[in-house]
């Protein structure tokens, strides 16, 4: 058994007894196995200093003797104490100045002698009492002292290979991705290059792959009401779209041409989106029923093939001859984007029926003829998409992985379609024009890249340096994601919501997107120019 008594004073002085033996009822001897009797007996001293605030010994209880002493509680104890006016609390003597960071040394005031005051301090408490230290620019906390590291991208500008700051760990590190949008703590600037002499709704662009002019993709704004042949005059006047080129943009000799097809109301019906092919080649559809009267119910429309060359592109191809357009298959309504993957194939968004459509216009037919008999026509993954009313749904093509990359801007996300999959199907339908092939690809393979609630909805896409670039039309933003769907970094651009449809990667390794509402033209700089 134990029993314990507390003093008034909280020490106490143990005494031990030992335990006594008994013996059993058959005589032998028996050890107790109560615990031995612990007596605590009161221990007379002091316990802090508090107990000596009235001693006439001193302020200072000394915990080794519970004694009072003679020594200093604050600096005011040592004012009178001739060369050590300060308080050493730890020890509770008072001791002289310091005048150099080495007398300081295991201060508890700090690693810092503070000359001017003659004691020592911490040197720092935040990153911003750092700013022009020898030390470095971090302040260590914990040690109160500035340390070498990383407060922003400039203080990496000398070290090779790692020029960006990561503020969480204050080191410097190589680029992490997303850098057309910004590096490190520095955003990316928007440059206005292009404003249209009159406002024109502009949802994509696309760069030559030649030539490096930018050629953005027109559309008039819509008019409410059907465009029939003796009705809608006004609507039927809206349809058509046209292309602005623009030469040497953003230089001094920057040059703009706008160029429209003799038969651009069908041929270019309301288009949503463009893409570059070959160096000779570019391709366009249209969010459009049909590229017909709209009384006809015939949902006739699909991409159309255009030339690059200025010669024959906008140009009469001769008597007999419809336009200047190089061919043109029927089998995509309310197209949302396209993308060119090789030679004549290009892959569609058919806003109808919410399916990939891929196109192989084989040889084109020449300016203005109709002999589509080639074609092919193949479909993947029906009702798996969802259209947005006048939202583009941009669309890329990568090399790399054979993937097809989509902005499903109905269902806020990004989806990859793996070209390579799917078995050939049945025959789809309707058909409205003799092809050389055509039907469903079951079975392909479509993931999700960036998952739906991570943007509202998406529209431009580009890919560069294995980095999705994304563009919410929604909020105007611009969000840089690796090709995991992993998120790196945003740029929020300062225009109101529904601007932003189409970007673009350029030749210099820069982005550029359009203004849909308005037609302007911008380009991003990051801020390592």
């Amino acid at each position: 058994m134990r029993h314990t008594w507390t003093g008034k004073l909280g020490v106490l002085a143990v005494l031990a007894v030992a335990s006594v033996g008994c013996s059993s009822n058959d005589g032998e001897t028996q050890t107790n196995n109560d615990d031995p009797i612990i007596i605590l007996v009161p221990e007379e001293g002091c316990q802090s200093n508090a107990d000596c605030a009235d001693d006439s010994a001193g302020p200072v209880c000394d915990m080794v003797t519970k004694e009072c002493r003679a020594g200093c509680l604050e600096d005011a104890d040592c004012a009178e104490t001739a060369g050590a006016p300060f308080c050493d609390t730890s020890a509770g003597m008072c001791k002289p100045g310091c005048e150099s960071d080495s007398d300081c040394s295991g201060d508890p005031g700090g690693p810092v002698c503070d000359t001017d005051a003659g004691r020592c301090a911490a040197e720092c408490s935040t990153n911003a009492d750092c700013e022009g230290s020898e030390r470095g620019p971090v302040c260590n906390v914990e040690a109160g002292q500035c340390a070498a590291g990383c407060v922003t991208d400039a203080h990496c500008a000398d070290a090779a290979g790692t020029p960006v700051c990561d503020t969480e760990i204050n080191q410097c590190v190589a680029f992490q991705g997303g850098e057309l949008l910004g590096t490190g703590d520095q955003a990316a600037t928007v440059t206005l290059v292009h404003t249209p002499t009159q406002p024109v709704e502009t949802p994509d662009l696309a760069f030559h792959p030649e030539r490096g002019e930018i050629w953005l993709i027109r559309r008039r704004y819509e008019v409410d009401g059907e465009c029939g042949q003796n009705s809608g005059f006004d609507r039927c006047r809206a349809l058509p779209g046209y292309t602005t080129i623009i030469l040497n943009p953003g230089l001094l000799n920057q040059e703009v041409r706008n160029l429209e097809d003799g038969n651009s109301w069908h041929f270019m019906r309301r288009p949503p989106t463009i893409a570059m092919g070959t160096p000779e080649y570019f391709a366009t559809c249209g969010e459009a029923a049909t590229g017909n009267f709209e009384t006809d119910s015939v949902m006739f429309i699909g991409p159309t093939l255009w030339s690059t060359d200025f010669e024959v592109y906008a140009q009469d191809p001769g008597p007999g001859l419809n336009g200047s357009h190089l061919d043109m298959l029927h089998a995509t309504p309310w197209c949302m984007g396209i993308a060119h993957e090789r030679d004549n194939i290009y892959w569609t968004f058919n806003g109808h029926i919410g399916s990939i459509d891929k196109y192989d216009f084989k040889m084109d037919h020449g300016p203005g003829a109709a002999d589509h008999s080639d074609g092919e026509i193949f479909r993947y993954v029906e009702g798996t998409l969802k259209r947005v009313p006048n939202v583009p749904s941009h669309m890329e093509f990568h090399d790399a992985d054979n993937h097809l990359y989509v902005a499903d801007t109905g269902n806020g996300r990004i989806v990859k379609l793996d070209t390579t999959s799917g078995t050939r199907g049945g025959r789809f339908s309707p058909v409205y024009e003799e092809l050389a092939d055509y039907g469903y690809m079951d079975d392909a393979t479509l993931t999700d890249v960036v998952l739906p609630g991570m943007l509202e909805q998406p529209s431009g896409l580009a890919i560069h340096n294995d980095t999705l670039y994304v563009s919410d039309h929604a909020t105007s933003t611009i969000h840089a994601f690796d090709m995991n769907g992993n998120p790196l970094r945003s740029l929020e651009v300062d225009l109101p919501a529904g601007s932003i449809a189409g970007i673009e990667v350029g030749p210099k390794g820069k982005l550029w997107f359009v203004d849909m509402p308005t037609g302007k033209l911008y380009r991003i700089d990051p801020p390592t120019e």
